[in-house]
């Protein structure tokens, strides 16, 4: 009912100024090897100017003076410092890979975890499309800026100021001509990056619209749903617009400022004829003081220079575009989860727990923390369901049974009153211990891709090969298992269906064995199988009940004849509460959903003893049931 309504996306937000340095953050954890790599670019950049300082001296006094003893020293020099800057380059290689690559796992795990304490209202508004894309798409995108950047920057960033240096030393005119153009190519660089920001946005925007339609269209219901209502050729059309819509921004965002980095990369080639033509005439007319020599230096460094210079402007058109991914990760990384552990914990003794659940005055709506009014929830919601008995909710589809479970397991925060278990709130409780207190078995349970022991595990992940034995014997399925070639090994398939309806019941209720909680809900557990389905998971159910506290939420009235209480809930409040006799009886709505199930004329009823649920170990309850006192 209420879970399915919309709940907005991460706000979508303008890239705001701290960006790159929470970005730049993430490489904390990694100072000490991060400035391993900044040194080697260091000193890699200060070796990279000492060859065509050389070259000066080579051509202007060695060479002329024909010292070949001064030849042989200096080109070893030249010789032994390009080695040197060889294996600085590696270990920076080496260092930054292993930096960058840390980051982003660093990354992706921080967003899994954070993703993990998101609460239901979260993945029931948002598309697991749209969420893999940002787990796998745009931390896989990232990738370029974190392994590579910040080594990149401080590396051309490094020669380019050591080139400026040494181009000043040898003549400050012509380095005026050669950087002169400059801040034009920055301008531009800036206005290239933000549009390729924009652009990188709506690329991604597409590629988890892609992924979203993929998962949805290729998982087993939907191409079944597809091939059953014919719908192939549409599916296909709708991918296809998907794809065409991808491609077009991609190309657009690729294009971007193209045009511009070719008249930049022209101008570097044309700047070392520049400077021959300037600084020849500067010789022949002897201004300036430059040498043949010079020259020569001066060329060879600016050509050091133009490669890094268009580094620096394309990876700060690259950043940019990042700055837009990231956005979208932090978009994640800063939602608040509605539900989170107190901070000081009530200690639970499993031990000592009954596992009586009282709901005190429960109001509850979906959409109140949002501000919408008249949304749909609980009202005034109170009830005790007795340890170790057997507590029924009945009431119309979408009258506020399941959501009452969802309180009860904590999915959801009650608005006012409380829930509890055995007096203790379940807000003042640890989550993971709650969990160990309650475990859920519904109609549609969820199977891993993976074995039946590994399904069966994690319910308990200590469980021994006798623990699942047992476990499948109490749950009515263990005949079934060892009757497959593999056995407990058996791969179940996507949401286990290489099983039926039943079997898959009956794995989840062995699940739910081998967690042994004290507090077992059961949502309409039965209400999707066959009669004789419904038998063997009635069977496997009574042996779960026994001895713990049980509610379930009942669509077959027929199973919970012999509750110690029924609840008939009505537009989220408790309308009646009594035995099955009772609300049979005197319960007009009740009644009504009593008949509706049988085909037998009203006031001929099916005997009330036949085959339901019962709480095992004890007679249900005859006479009214009080609403609890405060």
């Amino acid at each position: 009912m209420g879970f399915n309504r919309p709940v907005p996306d991460a706000p979508e937000r303008p890239v705001r100024r701290d960006t790159l340095w929470r970005t730049f953050a993430l490489y904390r954890p990694y100072r000490r090897r991060l400035s391993g790599v900044i040194a080697s670019v260091l000193i890699n950049a200060g070796l990279g100017v000492v060859p065509p300082l050389l070259v000066a001296t080579l051509i202007d006094d060695v060479i002329p003076s024909g010292d070949t003893r001064k030849l042989l020293t200096i080109v070893g020099i030249m010789l032994g410092v390009t080695a040197a800057s060889g294996g600085f380059n590696l270990l920076q290689a080496h260092l930054n890979t292993r930096v960058g690559l840390s980051v982003m796992r660093d990354l992706r795990g921080r967003l899994y975890g954070h993703l993990q304490r998101q609460p239901i209202s979260f993945f029931a508004g948002t598309r697991t499309g749209e969420i893999q894309s940002r787990l796998t798409n745009d931390v896989t995108n990232t990738q370029l800026v974190l392994t590579d950047t910040i080594s990149t920057i401080v590396s051309n960033a490094s020669i380019v100021t050591a080139s400026v240096i040494a181009m000043l030393i040898i003549s400050w005119q012509l380095s005026l001509v050669a950087l002169g153009v400059t801040p034009i190519f920055v301008f531009f660089t800036v206005r290239v990056g933000r549009r390729r920001r924009r652009l990188t946005r709506e690329a991604q925007r597409a590629v988890a619209e892609l992924t979203a339609s993929a998962g949805e269209t290729l998982s087993v219901s939907g191409v079944m749903l597809a091939k059953t209502f014919g719908r192939e050729r549409e599916q296909l059309d709708r991918f296809d617009a998907t794809n065409e819509e991808l491609t077009r921004v991609s190309i657009r965002q690729q294009m971007t400022g193209r045009g511009f980095f070719v008249l930049v990369q022209t101008f570097f080639g044309m700047a070392p004829a520049i400077i021959w033509a300037i600084g020849g005439w500067m010789f022949f007319n002897g201004r300036g003081d430059i040498s043949v020599g010079d020259i020569v230096a001066f060329t060879a460094i600016q050509t050091r220079l133009l490669f890094p210079l268009a580094g620096l402007l394309n990876r700060g058109v690259d950043v940019s575009s990042a700055l837009a991914l990231f956005e979208r990760i932090f978009e994640y990384l800063d939602l608040e989860p509605d539900i989170t552990d107190p901070l000081d914990p009530v200690p639970i003794d499993r031990g000592s727990i009954r596992g009586e659940v009282a709901f005190r005055h429960v109001n509850f709506q979906y959409d109140a923390a949002r501000g919408v009014e008249d949304s749909f929830g609980l009202e005034d919601i109170t009830f005790t369901a007795a340890a170790g008995r057997l507590t029924a909710l009945v009431g119309p589809s979408g009258s506020g049974k399941t959501t009452m479970g969802y309180l009860m397991s904590r999915l959801y925060d009650v608005g006012d009153g409380s829930v509890s278990i055995d007096g203790i709130d379940l807000r003042d409780m640890a989550l993971r211990d709650l969990s160990g207190l309650v475990s859920v078995v519904s109609q549609d349970p969820f199977l891993f891709h993976a074995s039946i022991g590994d399904n069966l595990r994690y319910g308990d992940p200590t469980a021994t090969d006798e623990d699942l034995a047992r476990a499948a014997k109490a749950a009515q399925i263990y005949d079934t298992i060892a009757g497959l070639s593999k056995g407990f090994d058996t791969i179940v398939g996507e949401r286990g269906y290489r099983l039926s309806g039943g079997e898959r019941q009956r794995v989840a209720i062995a699940r739910a064995v081998l967690a042994n909680p004290r507090v077992l809900l059961l949502d309409e557990a039965t209400s999707s199988l066959d009669t004789r389905s419904e038998r063997l998971v009635q069977r496997a159910l009574g042996e779960l009940m026994e001895g713990r506290t049980t509610v379930a939420i009942a669509h077959r009235l027929s199973t919970i004849i012999a509750a110690d209480q029924i609840l008939v809930i009505l537009n989220g409040r408790i309308v009646d509460r009594g035995t099955f006799d009772e609300l049979v009886t005197r319960s007009g709505l009740f009644r009504q959903l009593y008949e509706e199930q049988f085909t037998a004329i009203p006031g001929d009823l099916p005997p009330l003893e036949a085959g339901g649920v019962s709480a095992p170990g004890s007679e249900p309850v005859r006479g009214p049931v009080p609403e609890p006192a405060d």
